[in-house]
């Protein structure tokens, strides 16, 4: 799909250029008052994005509104994504800022379905082999999912490790129609 990477080509290029300004850590405190203030305003997004709004007027109303609460980094990239009518690609753009620099400092971001709540134990075992796997710090978000009925399913890497029992049981059912009748 065209345009499926242009967030991440922003993220990637302000990245860079928040490792040599601003640090990281500012900007993203910037990007994610941003897309907050998108999120909680939505108002604001569609005059923005209106082509009925002149260019001037949407960069006074934002210098008198934003300028003086971002970096001044935050603040030209924000101008750009403008003047390039991008900022309803914001949010996308902060969530790939965040996996940029998550890789760079070796945090693999997991998800885990289980059938039953995981005690404590359970999801320790399940991160530290994730993380020997991976050779990266895990970051699990769990989920309780009943109709898998059984076991878990892991989402790592834009892969799905399905070790339900619901995905047994349908291997199981394949196989069975699948034999030769005797």
């Amino acid at each position: 799909m065209p345009g499926r990477n242009i967030p991440r080509k922003y993220a990637e290029a302000f990245f860079l250029l928040a490792e040599k300004t601003d640090g990281t850590k500012a900007i993203l405190n910037d990007l994610e008052s941003l897309v907050g203030l998108l999120r909680q305003m939505p108002t604001l997004l569609s005059f923005l994005e209106s082509p009925d709004v002149g260019q001037q007027e949407k960069l006074k109303f934002l210098e008198s509104s934003l300028r003086e609460r971002v970096k001044e980094t935050t603040w030209l990239f924000l101008t750009l994504l403008l003047k390039r009518k991008r900022v309803a690609l914001l949010p996308e753009i902060l969530s790939e800022y965040v996996a940029i620099d998550e890789e760079r400092r070796g945090i693999q971001r997991i998800r885990i379905i289980s059938a039953v709540s995981l005690d404590r134990g359970e999801e320790e075992l399940l991160t530290s082999t994730l993380r020997r796997i991976t050779g990266k710090k895990v970051l699990a978000e769990t989920r309780v999912d009943p109709t898998i009925l059984g076991g878990v399913i892991v989402y790592l890497n834009g892969k799905v490790i399905d070790g339900s029992m619901r995905c047994r049981l349908e291997e199981l059912k394949d196989q069975l129609l699948g034999a030769p009748a005797e």
